[in-house]
Protein backbone atom coordinates (compact mmCIF):
# COMPACT_ATOMS: atom_id res chain seq x y z
CA UNK A 1 0.00 0.00 0.00
CA UNK A 2 1.12 3.69 -1.02
CA UNK A 3 1.03 5.69 2.51
CA UNK A 4 0.54 9.33 3.27
CA UNK A 5 3.19 10.10 5.74
CA UNK A 6 2.18 13.42 6.03
CA UNK A 7 -1.52 12.68 6.87
CA UNK A 8 -2.12 15.23 4.64
CA UNK A 9 -5.98 15.80 5.21
CA UNK A 10 -8.13 15.81 2.00
CA UNK A 11 -11.08 18.55 1.93
CA UNK A 12 -13.85 15.87 0.52
CA UNK A 13 -15.81 14.65 2.71
CA UNK A 14 -16.80 10.70 2.17
CA UNK A 15 -20.31 10.14 1.56
CA UNK A 16 -21.83 6.68 2.91
CA UNK A 17 -22.96 6.00 -0.92
CA UNK A 18 -19.33 6.35 -2.07
CA UNK A 19 -18.48 3.70 0.96
CA UNK A 20 -21.01 1.53 0.88
CA UNK A 21 -20.27 0.84 -3.04
CA UNK A 22 -16.25 0.33 -2.36
CA UNK A 23 -17.47 -2.26 0.22
CA UNK A 24 -20.22 -4.16 -2.40
CA UNK A 25 -17.10 -4.10 -4.94
CA UNK A 26 -14.83 -5.56 -2.58
CA UNK A 27 -16.85 -7.12 -0.25
CA UNK A 28 -14.61 -10.22 0.27
CA UNK A 29 -11.37 -8.39 1.16
CA UNK A 30 -13.58 -5.70 3.85
CA UNK A 31 -15.86 -8.36 5.01
CA UNK A 32 -13.09 -10.58 6.79
CA UNK A 33 -11.66 -7.68 8.35
CA UNK A 34 -15.15 -7.07 9.92
CA UNK A 35 -15.77 -11.00 11.02
CA UNK A 36 -12.15 -11.11 12.60
CA UNK A 37 -13.20 -8.07 14.47
CA UNK A 38 -16.53 -9.06 15.51
CA UNK A 39 -14.80 -12.60 16.87
CA UNK A 40 -12.24 -10.27 18.53
CA UNK A 41 -15.07 -7.98 20.18
CA UNK A 42 -17.08 -11.48 21.49
CA UNK A 43 -13.82 -12.90 22.44
CA UNK A 44 -13.03 -9.92 24.78
CA UNK A 45 -16.14 -9.59 25.98
CA UNK A 46 -16.48 -13.03 27.17
CA UNK A 47 -13.00 -13.23 29.02
CA UNK A 48 -14.18 -9.52 30.55
CA UNK A 49 -17.08 -10.75 32.48
CA UNK A 50 -18.00 -14.66 31.38
CA UNK A 51 -21.10 -13.35 30.88
CA UNK A 52 -21.95 -11.59 27.30
CA UNK A 53 -25.52 -10.06 28.44
CA UNK A 54 -23.28 -8.67 31.79
CA UNK A 55 -21.17 -6.89 29.30
CA UNK A 56 -23.67 -5.51 26.86
CA UNK A 57 -25.11 -4.06 29.78
CA UNK A 58 -22.27 -2.35 30.78
CA UNK A 59 -21.31 -1.53 26.76
CA UNK A 60 -24.86 0.15 26.95
CA UNK A 61 -24.16 2.40 30.26
CA UNK A 62 -20.69 3.51 28.68
CA UNK A 63 -23.08 4.07 25.18
CA UNK A 64 -25.38 6.23 27.11
CA UNK A 65 -22.57 8.34 28.84
CA UNK A 66 -21.10 8.98 25.57
CA UNK A 67 -24.26 9.97 23.73
CA UNK A 68 -24.84 12.67 27.04
CA UNK A 69 -21.75 13.74 26.41
CA UNK A 70 -22.11 14.41 23.09
CA UNK A 71 -25.59 15.77 23.35
CA UNK A 72 -24.01 18.41 25.76
CA UNK A 73 -21.06 19.24 23.23
CA UNK A 74 -18.65 18.03 25.01
CA UNK A 75 -15.41 15.55 23.69
CA UNK A 76 -13.28 14.01 25.84
CA UNK A 77 -9.98 11.98 24.39
CA UNK A 78 -9.33 8.86 25.60
CA UNK A 79 -6.70 10.04 27.92
CA UNK A 80 -8.68 12.82 29.64
CA UNK A 81 -11.67 10.01 29.61
CA UNK A 82 -9.62 6.70 31.64
CA UNK A 83 -7.76 9.53 33.83
CA UNK A 84 -11.19 8.81 35.67
CA UNK A 85 -13.77 6.58 33.73
CA UNK A 86 -16.38 6.33 36.61
CA UNK A 87 -19.13 7.95 36.06
CA UNK A 88 -23.23 8.48 37.21
CA UNK A 89 -26.36 8.11 34.51
CA UNK A 90 -29.38 10.10 36.11
CA UNK A 91 -32.88 8.74 35.21
CA UNK A 92 -31.87 5.82 33.82
CA UNK A 93 -33.63 2.60 35.49
CA UNK A 94 -33.72 -1.62 34.47
CA UNK A 95 -36.93 -1.26 32.08
CA UNK A 96 -34.85 1.08 30.04
CA UNK A 97 -32.14 -1.49 30.33
CA UNK A 98 -34.28 -4.16 29.42
CA UNK A 99 -36.28 -2.80 26.53
CA UNK A 100 -33.00 -1.54 24.84
CA UNK A 101 -31.10 -5.03 25.39
CA UNK A 102 -33.94 -7.59 24.89
CA UNK A 103 -33.52 -8.98 28.24
CA UNK A 104 -36.45 -9.55 30.77
CA UNK A 105 -36.58 -7.38 33.52
CA UNK A 106 -35.88 -10.28 36.14
CA UNK A 107 -32.70 -11.38 33.92
CA UNK A 108 -31.86 -7.54 33.90
CA UNK A 109 -31.85 -7.06 37.88
CA UNK A 110 -30.05 -10.15 38.33
CA UNK A 111 -27.19 -9.52 36.51
CA UNK A 112 -27.13 -5.37 37.64
CA UNK A 113 -26.92 -7.41 41.25
CA UNK A 114 -24.37 -9.41 40.05
CA UNK A 115 -22.77 -6.52 38.93
CA UNK A 116 -22.86 -4.88 41.69
CA UNK A 117 -21.28 -7.84 44.06
CA UNK A 118 -18.30 -7.48 41.50
CA UNK A 119 -17.69 -3.94 42.38
CA UNK A 120 -18.40 -2.96 39.04
CA UNK A 121 -21.75 -0.65 38.83
CA UNK A 122 -23.47 0.69 42.08
CA UNK A 123 -27.16 0.88 41.72
CA UNK A 124 -29.53 4.04 43.07
CA UNK A 125 -33.06 4.27 43.44
CA UNK A 126 -32.83 6.35 39.62
CA UNK A 127 -28.83 6.65 39.43
CA UNK A 128 -26.36 4.01 38.05
CA UNK A 129 -22.67 4.94 39.40
CA UNK A 130 -20.02 3.07 36.72
CA UNK A 131 -17.41 2.40 39.17
CA UNK A 132 -13.66 2.65 38.10
CA UNK A 133 -13.20 -1.15 38.11
CA UNK A 134 -15.27 -0.94 34.90
CA UNK A 135 -12.54 1.15 33.56
CA UNK A 136 -10.16 -2.07 33.41
CA UNK A 137 -12.91 -3.98 31.67
CA UNK A 138 -13.37 -2.32 28.44
CA UNK A 139 -9.85 -2.09 26.79
CA UNK A 140 -10.99 0.60 23.92
CA UNK A 141 -7.00 0.25 22.67
CA UNK A 142 -7.90 -2.88 21.06
CA UNK A 143 -11.30 -2.28 19.69
CA UNK A 144 -10.11 0.78 18.28
CA UNK A 145 -6.47 -0.92 16.85
CA UNK A 146 -8.81 -3.79 15.52
CA UNK A 147 -11.78 -1.07 14.04
CA UNK A 148 -9.07 1.01 12.61
CA UNK A 149 -7.90 -2.02 10.61
CA UNK A 150 -11.08 -1.66 8.74
CA UNK A 151 -11.13 2.01 8.46
CA UNK A 152 -7.38 1.76 6.95
CA UNK A 153 -8.33 -0.71 4.26
CA UNK A 154 -11.38 1.66 3.43
CA UNK A 155 -9.32 4.81 2.89
CA UNK A 156 -6.42 2.37 0.68
CA UNK A 157 -9.48 1.36 -2.11
CA UNK A 158 -11.01 4.53 -2.13
CA UNK A 159 -7.59 6.05 -2.79
CA UNK A 160 -6.69 3.24 -5.14
CA UNK A 161 -9.78 4.07 -7.13
CA UNK A 162 -9.31 7.59 -6.78
CA UNK A 163 -12.36 8.95 -4.58
CA UNK A 164 -10.28 10.81 -2.12
CA UNK A 165 -6.84 12.40 -2.76
CA UNK A 166 -4.60 10.38 -0.22
CA UNK A 167 -4.75 7.38 1.79
CA UNK A 168 -4.52 7.22 6.09
CA UNK A 169 -2.78 3.95 7.84
CA UNK A 170 -3.80 2.90 10.78
CA UNK A 171 -1.97 4.65 13.03
CA UNK A 172 -3.47 7.46 11.78
CA UNK A 173 -7.24 6.63 12.86
CA UNK A 174 -6.22 5.03 16.13
CA UNK A 175 -4.61 8.74 17.12
CA UNK A 176 -7.54 10.37 15.24
CA UNK A 177 -10.20 8.77 17.24
CA UNK A 178 -7.99 8.96 20.45
CA UNK A 179 -8.69 12.65 20.27
CA UNK A 180 -12.49 12.17 19.77
CA UNK A 181 -12.56 9.29 21.97
CA UNK A 182 -16.35 10.02 23.59
CA UNK A 183 -17.87 11.34 20.13
CA UNK A 184 -16.75 8.19 18.30
CA UNK A 185 -17.01 5.76 20.87
CA UNK A 186 -20.95 7.00 20.77
CA UNK A 187 -21.51 6.22 17.28
CA UNK A 188 -19.83 2.86 17.25
CA UNK A 189 -21.20 1.56 20.18
CA UNK A 190 -24.44 2.65 19.22
CA UNK A 191 -24.55 0.37 16.14
CA UNK A 192 -22.30 -2.40 17.85
CA UNK A 193 -25.37 -3.24 20.37
CA UNK A 194 -27.66 -3.46 17.70
CA UNK A 195 -25.23 -5.69 15.56
CA UNK A 196 -25.04 -8.18 18.53
CA UNK A 197 -28.65 -8.07 19.67
CA UNK A 198 -30.05 -8.22 16.20
CA UNK A 199 -27.30 -12.28 15.99
CA UNK A 200 -28.86 -12.76 19.42
CA UNK A 201 -32.08 -12.29 18.77
CA UNK A 202 -31.69 -15.42 15.54
CA UNK A 203 -30.22 -17.94 18.05
CA UNK A 204 -33.01 -18.19 20.59
CA UNK A 205 -32.07 -14.72 22.20
CA UNK A 206 -29.01 -16.71 23.52
CA UNK A 207 -25.65 -14.62 22.96
CA UNK A 208 -23.61 -17.53 23.92
CA UNK A 209 -25.35 -19.86 21.30
CA UNK A 210 -24.50 -17.04 18.22
CA UNK A 211 -21.19 -16.82 19.51
CA UNK A 212 -20.74 -20.81 19.18
CA UNK A 213 -22.35 -20.84 16.21
CA UNK A 214 -20.83 -17.42 14.95
CA UNK A 215 -17.30 -19.43 15.49
CA UNK A 216 -18.36 -21.97 13.00
CA UNK A 217 -19.19 -19.34 10.46
CA UNK A 218 -15.55 -17.78 11.27
CA UNK A 219 -14.07 -20.40 10.35
CA UNK A 220 -15.80 -21.35 7.03
CA UNK A 221 -15.07 -17.70 6.03
CA UNK A 222 -11.67 -18.13 6.88
CA UNK A 223 -11.17 -20.50 3.78
CA UNK A 224 -13.61 -18.17 1.38
CA UNK A 225 -10.68 -15.53 2.31
CA UNK A 226 -8.15 -17.97 0.93
CA UNK A 227 -9.96 -18.17 -2.62
CA UNK A 228 -9.07 -14.26 -3.06
CA UNK A 229 -12.65 -13.95 -4.56
CA UNK A 230 -13.22 -9.72 -4.46
CA UNK A 231 -16.44 -8.67 -5.48
CA UNK A 232 -19.11 -10.92 -4.95
CA UNK A 233 -21.71 -10.27 -1.74
CA UNK A 234 -24.82 -11.31 -2.79
CA UNK A 235 -26.77 -14.90 -2.68
CA UNK A 236 -23.24 -16.42 -4.17
CA UNK A 237 -21.68 -15.45 -1.12
CA UNK A 238 -23.22 -17.17 1.32
CA UNK A 239 -23.26 -20.18 -0.87
CA UNK A 240 -19.50 -20.27 -1.16
CA UNK A 241 -19.53 -19.90 2.72
CA UNK A 242 -21.58 -23.04 3.14
CA UNK A 243 -20.30 -25.42 0.34
CA UNK A 244 -17.32 -27.62 2.16
CA UNK A 245 -15.03 -28.88 -0.94
CA UNK A 246 -11.82 -28.51 0.83
CA UNK A 247 -12.81 -26.28 4.15
CA UNK A 248 -12.44 -28.55 7.72
CA UNK A 249 -14.71 -27.91 10.36
CA UNK A 250 -13.57 -27.48 13.68
CA UNK A 251 -14.62 -29.34 17.07
CA UNK A 252 -16.21 -28.58 20.57
CA UNK A 253 -12.31 -28.25 21.69
CA UNK A 254 -11.40 -25.72 19.30
CA UNK A 255 -14.93 -24.23 19.34
CA UNK A 256 -14.67 -23.99 23.30
CA UNK A 257 -10.51 -22.30 22.98
CA UNK A 258 -11.61 -19.97 20.45
CA UNK A 259 -14.15 -18.68 22.48
CA UNK A 260 -12.74 -19.11 26.12
CA UNK A 261 -16.46 -20.92 26.86
CA UNK A 262 -16.55 -24.16 29.14
CA UNK A 263 -16.51 -27.13 26.89
CA UNK A 264 -19.46 -28.91 28.39
CA UNK A 265 -21.46 -25.12 27.87
CA UNK A 266 -20.00 -25.58 24.35
CA UNK A 267 -21.50 -28.92 23.35
CA UNK A 268 -24.97 -28.58 24.93
CA UNK A 269 -25.22 -25.78 22.34
CA UNK A 270 -23.93 -27.40 19.76
CA UNK A 271 -26.81 -30.05 20.40
CA UNK A 272 -29.20 -27.49 20.46
CA UNK A 273 -27.66 -26.23 16.65
CA UNK A 274 -27.81 -29.56 15.64
CA UNK A 275 -31.07 -30.17 16.92
CA UNK A 276 -32.46 -27.02 14.91
CA UNK A 277 -30.39 -28.48 11.70
CA UNK A 278 -28.28 -25.12 11.85
CA UNK A 279 -25.14 -26.83 11.69
CA UNK A 280 -23.99 -30.29 11.23
CA UNK A 281 -21.57 -32.91 12.59
CA UNK A 282 -19.00 -34.87 10.21
CA UNK A 283 -18.00 -38.45 11.26
CA UNK A 284 -14.44 -37.10 12.42
CA UNK A 285 -16.87 -34.79 14.81
CA UNK A 286 -16.00 -31.82 13.11
CA UNK A 287 -19.14 -29.11 13.06
CA UNK A 288 -20.35 -26.73 9.82
CA UNK A 289 -23.01 -24.35 9.89
CA UNK A 290 -24.96 -25.00 6.93
CA UNK A 291 -28.24 -24.15 5.32
CA UNK A 292 -30.72 -23.93 8.01
CA UNK A 293 -33.04 -21.03 9.24
CA UNK A 294 -30.24 -19.59 11.02
CA UNK A 295 -27.92 -18.67 7.68
CA UNK A 296 -31.12 -17.91 6.27
CA UNK A 297 -32.08 -15.05 8.78
CA UNK A 298 -28.47 -14.12 8.57
CA UNK A 299 -27.84 -13.68 5.37
CA UNK A 300 -30.57 -10.73 5.39
CA UNK A 301 -28.98 -8.86 8.27
CA UNK A 302 -25.67 -9.35 6.35
CA UNK A 303 -27.12 -7.34 2.96
CA UNK A 304 -28.70 -4.71 5.56
CA UNK A 305 -25.03 -4.45 7.45
CA UNK A 306 -23.67 -3.57 4.39
CA UNK A 307 -25.28 -0.42 4.41
CA UNK A 308 -25.05 -0.03 8.17
CA UNK A 309 -21.74 -0.34 8.17
CA UNK A 310 -20.69 1.86 5.81
CA UNK A 311 -22.80 5.11 7.00
CA UNK A 312 -20.80 4.12 10.71
CA UNK A 313 -17.43 3.95 8.53
CA UNK A 314 -18.87 7.64 7.06
CA UNK A 315 -19.65 9.03 10.59
CA UNK A 316 -16.48 8.26 11.85
CA UNK A 317 -14.19 9.51 8.98
CA UNK A 318 -15.87 12.68 8.70
CA UNK A 319 -15.98 12.67 12.56
CA UNK A 320 -12.05 12.32 12.58
CA UNK A 321 -11.45 14.41 8.87
CA UNK A 322 -13.56 17.57 9.97
CA UNK A 323 -13.89 17.88 13.51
Amino acid sequence: MEKNQNYILSPTKIPEKKIYDIYCDNYDSIHHLFVEFQLSWLQQAYHALKDLDKYNILVFLYKENFSFLNEIFRVKSLKEFYFNPGFDLDKINIIQISKKLRLSKETTRRKIVELEREGILIKNKKSITVTLKAGLLQKPENTISSFSKILQYVSYLLYKEKKVKNFYEKDFFIKKINERFTQVLAIFLEYQIEYVLARKTLANNDIELWFIAGSLLYNQIMFLKKSEKKSHYQKEWIDEVLKVGNKKGINAMTISDLTGIPRPTVIRKLKILLKQKDIYKDNNNLYYITKGKLVAELNKLRLNNIRELSSVISKINNIVFFS
